[in-house]
């Protein structure tokens, strides 16, 4: 009985452990992710995310590229990178980087500072791809644009495959999927430490 009264106690203070760290971790991500980089970088990168059939991006992703929009109108970036996937949707397959390339071009974007990447699945590829085409035409400073939430990740794998000068401008963007997004981003910034 005694020994029943050791283990639940044991896996007490666990529990509060992992629920303080966990506390801890989204405070860290929240101010890290609100608090957008002020001054200038060679290129903003901005990390995909849905896409409708037609090319229209959803407001979420809408968010992010008006951010880097923003960037480059105050001319704090020369060149953009938009990187993401394919979005299925019932109509089709759209890719990010296209649509994200055509809505910037309409709104005003010079078509060569606009690099469209297809192949940035992830945030790990999209920091590969970019990596490769930096590494050509000799970038040197980068500002990360996505959900608040996500930056520390974003900032974390840019640096570990030697990115320098890693920024970051958050979207203005906010939405009820914020929570989980959030949430979400404990493990998967732990599983991008130990698997990437």
């Amino acid at each position: 009985m005694l020994r029943k009264i050791r283990i639940s106690k044991r896996w007490r203070y666990i529990s509060l452990a992992l629920v303080l760290w966990i506390i801890s971790h989204v405070t860290y991500i929240c101010i890290d992710g609100l608090n957008d980089y002020k001054g200038q970088a060679d290129v903003a990168v901005i990390l995909g995310n849905r896409v409708f059939a037609d090319g229209s991006l959803s407001p979420w992703l809408k968010g992010r590229v008006n951010k880097a929009l923003e960037l480059y109108k105050e001319k704090r970036v020369k060149k953009i990178y938009a990187s993401g996937g394919i979005s299925n949707n019932d109509e089709g397959d759209y890719p990010e980087g296209t649509a994200m390339k055509q809505y910037l071009v309409r709104q005003g974007v010079a078509a060569e500072d606009v690099i469209a990447d297809n192949e940035g699945k992830n945030t790990y590829c999209t920091a590969e791809d970019y990596l490769k085409w930096s590494a050509k035409e000799k970038y040197q400073s980068v500002i990360v644009v996505s959900q608040f939430y996500h930056i520390t990740r974003c900032k974390y794998i840019f640096k570990k495959l030697g990115i320098p000068n890693v920024h970051h401008a958050a979207s203005d963007v906010y939405s009820w999927r914020d929570i989980p997004g959030t949430l979400r981003e404990v493990p998967a910034f732990y599983k991008y430490l130990i698997f990437y």
